[in-house]
């Protein structure tokens, strides 16, 4: 499964790597030097890869040069954006791809994180630029915003090895503000491009094959397929392809600002509801999107935090816990803290008991303390995919409760209590009903207005 880092993978040595630069069709130079991070899932690993030389035909076909511009600025860096590996996407060959991102903290400079979860190809990208998004949706950049991405201290590209857990760039003079939307371009040069999609609930674009490298295309006339819809493989590591409407980024996983407006982050890690299930697409108006809204506008300069969105539909704590939660969690750049809301541990197929949720619940603790990351929980929302297991043993209300009163958690929301009918608590409040398992954006909107932002958010570290 593509979200799986257990595979053991040989050192990239530079026989190995020319082999692999060669496969991408990216030949024409020796081999580069490596620095690749292990696949295992120990915080340890959390620490950059880095390629210090960058094919040649990469390099003759990059474009000139944008000026990056400016300072990078007082403050430090703290991650403002994250999705998750959601999947396989097939990105276009010898082609470009437009990832778009609302950042959640204003700040003067930024970096990005990729990945390359793919098995058996690299990822090569042999430029990189980021810019601002002119208007929502659509792959059109505000004229003049963009700027270049470098790499391993200037270089404009970087291949990853199959199974890479994540790299990041240089950091680059980029201002942005909290909550604007901006697009990071890549040029993907490969023949065979990796396959390797992160969710998201906003559209990103991508060009057709051959399109060559159309990062600094400002129009976004290049870029005519939009990554999300029933031409996008979207199989959530099933295997099964599904539509997948929310849409994807390609390669992008995280972006960290500069900036002396917050000094931690947050990491949302959940399942649908935070991947966005139900609200509008391209609007931003699902909950941790809204929370990263209220945590601007309530708590003061310095005392804010990144929201990073972690939300995968389908995910469990339990398999959470085996799989990407050192990843997504302890490797955020400034993590301070951690929201948990996987909540299909008690749907039957999973065979999880009241007794072992409870228990993933305390090892989630028990892992993000010892890393000084304070914990968020929340209540179950009613009528959620547990049904059957609230009908048959009440275990929803029971684990509610003791979510509530156990203490595992270092603070507590009750979204249940939100979302319900207040003549029927077991059943979701008519106003706020969608599906019979997620809330709709007005409910993702009392998620948000029902959270203690301030005590949650201003909290340091563990």
């Amino acid at each position: 499964m593509l979200d799986s880092w257990a595979a053991k993978r040989a050192c990239a040595t530079g026989t190995a790597l020319a082999a692999l630069l060669a496969a991408a069709g990216c030949g024409g130079g020796s081999a580069a030097t490596t620095t690749v991070l292990p696949s295992r899932q120990d915080a340890s690993a959390a620490r950059e890869a880095s390629v210090n030389s960058t094919p040649r035909s990469c390099l003759a076909a990059a474009p000139a040069p944008v000026p990056a511009g400016g300072r990078i600025g007082a403050g430090k860096l703290i991650a403002a954006w994250g999705a998750t590996v959601g999947g396989s996407a097939k990105a276009p060959a010898n082609g470009s791809v437009r990832d778009m991102a609302q950042v959640s903290l204003s700040g003067t400079a930024i970096r990005i994180r990729l990945i390359n979860p793919d098995t058996a190809n690299p990822l090569v990208v042999c430029s990189a630029y980021i810019g601002l998004q002119k208007s929502n949706p659509g792959p059109a950049l505000v004229p003049g915003s963009s700027r270049q991405i470098t790499f391993s201290h200037g270089k404009p590209g970087i291949t990853l090895p199959p199974n890479t857990p994540y790299v990041y760039s240089d950091t680059i003079p980029f201002a942005v503000k909290a909550q604007q939307i901006v697009a990071v371009s890549l040029y993907l040069s490969a023949a065979t491009a990796a396959t390797a999609s992160n969710a998201t609930w906003n559209s990103s674009y991508a060009t057709a094959n051959a399109a060559g490298d159309q990062t600094l295309d400002e129009s976004g006339a290049t870029f005519t397929t939009n990554m999300s819809g029933a031409t996008f493989d979207a199989t959530f590591g099933t295997g099964v392809p599904e539509y997948l409407q929310g849409g994807s980024t390609y390669a992008l996983a995280a972006i960290d600002v500069q900036t002396t407006e917050a000094n931690g982050a947050v990491v949302a890690l959940g399942s649908s509801t935070f991947h966005g299930y139900e609200s509008n697409q391209d609007q931003y108006n699902h909950i941790v999107d809204l929370l990263a809204g209220r945590i601007n506008t309530d708590i003061p300069a310095g005392r804010r935090k990144g929201l990073v969105n972690e939300g995968l539909g389908g995910d469990s704590l339990y398999v959470a816990l085996a799989g990407r939660f050192a990843r997504d969690v302890f490797t955020q750049t400034g993590v301070t803290g951690v929201i948990l809301y996987d909540i299909n541990d008690l749907d039957p197929q999973n065979g999880q008991t009241l007794q072992s949720v409870e228990n993933n619940y305390k090892l989630a603790a028990q892992q993000s303390h010892a890393h000084h990351i304070r914990v968020f929980c929340s209540t179950w929302a009613p009528e959620s995919i547990s049904d059957l297991a609230e009908v048959t043993t009440g275990a929803r209300s029971q684990l509610n409760q003791w979510i509530l009163n156990s203490g595992v958690c270092d603070d507590t929301v009750d979204w249940a209590t939100v979302l319900a009918d207040p003549n029927a608590p077991q059943t979701y409040n008519p106003i706020y009903f969608s599906d019979s398992i997620h809330a709709n954006p007005a409910g993702h909107a009392a998620m948000a207005n029902g959270t203690p932002v301030k005590r949650w958010f201003e909290a340091g570290a563990y």
